[in-house]
């Protein structure tokens, strides 16, 4: 007997949408031991601090202290009634790093260190127009904006630059966008290709030099799309693809309408996060909610934000005090968090695969099997005869009683089809499995 399916990853490609319908949006699969799978939700915002400005442009943990760079100005985070103001600098992109307790930052071209309480601009270096930064082996590194060249501080010494401290990333014709650390190794992402170079152990001018064929044609799509992950970093490339970097080179995970997505879509930073051990890496768009994935199964789903899935306002990401915060454009950071974005309800959605029939046939149930036990709430369905391109009016359900760890609701009779696909909706905070029986 044929069944609709509510498995794999979300597979819906903006450029075809009824060629694959199937969708995770603000949930994920999990496996269990028994070799099934349910469906998670995503863990919401919760409020924490409000900075009172716009545009987390940066967040990073320095010597266990949350930073933020939002708004032209650099804050430090003591706790939910603790902020520091601790200065003004440039508005616009930024990165930030520590460095032996020092706090970096690059932005607008600038270069400002913070040393204790007091906020510095140290005297330039090789060159003044600072592109990105980035810590490895007790050196901070600077990238040339709009150049070649890159220059670091003096060993465990983020405020002076000596002046022949520098080198040139020349293995391709193409200006470097940004330095990052992976492994004890110097990964120069530039426009069209990136190079790997690593700590000599030398001092001086002699501190980095390049890996024997260190030299390669993926480069970095723009300045904000790339993130650590433990043991390397998430990279979207100017191939439009979404790569995983490691000590033993590039990975592509992206699947096909993930790459729709970054090639159409305005990507404006990758962001990563873990609960409960998956660890996600996030495309933020400002456009289109966020595509994300999961290291520990290989697999994608979506992430919305508000009423009809606005796109996911995040724009950082730091490990603090174990647990994980975000920065959003609004100025606000939250902890990722409970169940709700900022107050406004996370709806869950999946969308099943397409079952297509040789006939007509009658969908006889749909069956879902909330599970937690924490809370009462309403999950609903619908169906779609065109492939996912519209959709049949929603069906409640309602959820519960609290305490009851697996509860079924049940859609009986749903009408005759020649193809199908099944919707499911919730704002819960409770994880669903589900499925469905179709006679012909």
């Amino acid at each position: 007997m044929p069944a609709i399916e509510f498995v794999g990853e979300s597979a819906r490609d903006s450029d075809n949408i009824a060629g694959a319908p199937s969708r995770l949006l603000n949930c994920y699969r999990e496996p269990t031991a028994e070799g099934r799978h349910v469906l998670k939700p995503v863990k919401g915002l919760s409020d924490y601090v409000d900075l009172g400005g716009v545009f987390v442009r940066a967040m990073a943990t320095v010597d266990g202290k949350l930073f933020v760079v939002s708004g032209g100005r650099l804050y430090q985070i003591q706790s939910r009634a603790t902020v520091f103001d601790r200065g003004a600098m440039a508005t616009g992109q930024a990165t930030i790093a520590g460095n032996n307790g020092v706090v970096t930052v690059c932005v607008d071209g600038r270069y400002w260190t913070l040393t204790g309480s007091t906020l510095a601009e140290p005297a330039a270096g090789a060159f003044s127009d600072c592109g990105a930064l980035d810590y490895i082996g007790n050196y901070t590194v600077i990238t040339e904006r709009a150049g070649r060249r890159f220059q670091w501080s003096d060993i465990a010494d983020a405020n002076d630059l000596p002046g022949l401290n520098f080198s040139e990333a020349d293995g391709r014709d193409d200006n470097i966008l940004r330095p990052f650390a992976i492994q004890g190794r110097l990964y120069l992402w530039k426009e069209t290709s990136h190079e790997v170079w690593y700590p000599t152990g030398g001092a001086g001018a002699e501190a980095f030099e390049r890996v024997a064929g260190g030299v390669q044609d993926i480069g970095l799509k723009s300045v904000g799309l790339i993130c650590a992950v433990p043991g390397g970093a998430f990279v979207i490339g100017d191939d439009n693809r979404a790569h995983l970097v490691s000590g033993g080179g590039l990975q592509p995970v992206s699947t096909p309408p993930v790459e729709t997505a970054i090639a159409s879509g305005a990507g404006t930073a990758c962001v990563a996060y873990e609960d409960e051990g998956h660890t996600f890496c996030a495309i933020v768009f400002s456009d289109r909610p966020a595509w994300v994935y999961d290291i520990a199964t290989g697999e994608w789903h979506e992430r919305s934000e508000g009423v009809g899935h606005q796109p996911w306002g995040v724009s950082a990401t730091a490990k603090w005090r174990g647990g994980w915060y975000a920065g959003r454009n609004d100025g606000k950071v939250f902890a990722i968090a409970g169940n709700t974005d900022g107050g406004l309800p996370v709806t869950k959605e999946v969308v099943s695969r397409t079952l297509r029939m040789a006939q007509r046939g009658i969908v006889r149930s749909v069956e879902a099997f909330p599970r937690k036990g924490l809370e009462t709430g309403e999950i609903t369905l619908s169906t779609s005869r065109d492939e996912g391109v519209s959709w049949g009016p929603e069906k409640a359900r309602e959820v519960g009683p609290l305490g009851a760890t697996e509860h079924r609701v049940i859609w009986r009779n749903l009408g005759q089809f020649r193809s199908v696909n099944a919707r499911l909706r919730w704002d819960g905070a409770f994880a669903v499995r589900a499925d469905g029986e179709v006679m012909t």
